[in-house]
């Protein structure tokens, strides 16, 4: 057997599409392909795929990765990508297949960029008062833990982060922690601000990379 990984994007209407959901698209994606996919043992025999770092309901991703196990170690890897590409819907697209560097553990941090605007306060409105909160000695929300709802503060997090005032609104792009270890958010930025100034805002999120400790991308 030859352990792969494959890189895809999901965008458009796609990030809509749930996690567990996104694994019966592509189990579906794999038995069309006839791709020689192993298959778990035990009385409920199911394709072997697994996903490094699922990504949150609403957002769009550019690096996403599964991991799968061939039992052919001779197949051709370079033909993945087109082989599931004519199964998958609009907005997932597989754009690389190769053998797995890095251990799913080694995952440290995402990059992820955020479009904010809002209807009732203009972009420079908008960016004065979201660069008041981030630059302020704390930044405060909530955030649901296993143990329920607790307060967090964000500001030890605001290590790796820009804000940038565009024509229609403010492009928030930060660093944050992912991974097994921890896992923050980038939208508890945005809860803060609500809570701070009691409007409703728009905001289209982008995973733009996925790192390890090192700032390497996960490969």
């Amino acid at each position: 057997m030859k352990n792969v990984r494959i890189w895809f994007k999901k965008e458009g209407l796609s990030k809509y599409i749930s996690h567990l959901d996104l694994n019966k698209v592509m189990t579906h994606a794999f038995n069309r392909s006839k791709i020689p996919l192993w298959h778990t043992e035990g009385f409920n025999p199911h394709p072997f795929i697994t996903f490094a770092l699922p990504l949150a309901l609403g957002f769009s991703g550019e690096c996403e990765t599964m991991d799968i196990r061939l039992l052919e170690e001779s197949f051709n890897l370079s033909s993945i990508p087109e082989l599931l590409n004519m199964s998958l819907p609009d907005g997932i697209s597989v754009y690389k297949a190769a053998e797995p560097v890095m251990k799913p553990a080694d995952i440290s941090m995402a990059n992820y960029e955020i479009y904010l605007s809002c209807d009732d306060q203009c972009s420079q409105e908008l960016y004065d008062k979201f660069n008041e909160i981030l630059g302020g000695e704390a930044v405060i929300t909530q955030k649901k833990t296993k143990k329920g709802i607790k307060d967090i503060d964000l500001k030890p997090y605001l290590t790796n982060y820009s804000l940038t005032d565009t024509s229609d609104g403010v492009l928030f792009s930060i660093t944050l922690p992912a991974g097994s270890r921890e896992n923050i958010n980038p939208i508890l930025y945005i809860n803060a601000l609500k809570n701070k100034t009691g409007r409703e805002y728009y905001y289209r999120a982008v995973r733009k990379r996925i790192m390890n400790s090192e700032g390497l991308d996960f490969e």
